[in-house]
């Protein structure tokens, strides 16, 4: 994931480079409720760990392009940023991710119950996103 120097000298100072790893390797279980959610920015760049036991099928669609560039401070294109979806239904009902605007969905969008999807999206460009499934 690059990280820009914005300092006026043009440096990456220590902390900020302690602020980023420490942002990087933070997770913050997201419990959803049982219904269709839009997953904000902050969720997907901050708390990466979603989980959701749905009664029905459900989906969960990211933010948009624009917001989730716009959350990630003194990033650029080819930044990249990983969630994962726990489905904790017993039997039958899937998950399936879907993108916001500007956003593509690469691979297998959907997450079987009982199992979990694993998902990195990496910036293209100030206003396209596309998440991969891992």
């Amino acid at each position: 994931m690059p990280l820009k120097a914005n300092d006026t000298d043009g440096a990456v100072s220590r902390k900020r480079v302690e602020s980023y790893v420490a942002a990087r390797e933070g997770v913050t279980e997201v419990a959803l409720s049982d219904a269709a959610a839009t997953l904000t920015a902050a969720q997907l760049l901050n708390s990466k760990l979603f989980t959701q036991e749905p009664s029905a099928a459900r989906t969960l669609t990211t933010a948009t392009a624009a917001l989730i560039v716009a959350a990630l401070t003194d990033e650029v294109t080819g930044t990249s940023f990983e969630f994962t979806i726990v489905n904790k239904a017993a039997a039958t009902h899937a998950i399936t991710l879907a993108g916001g605007t500007d956003v593509t969905i690469v691979g297998s969008a959907s997450v079987a119950a009982a199992t979990s999807g694993t998902f990195l999206g990496v910036v293209q460009s100030d206003s396209t996103v596309k998440v991969y499934r891992k």
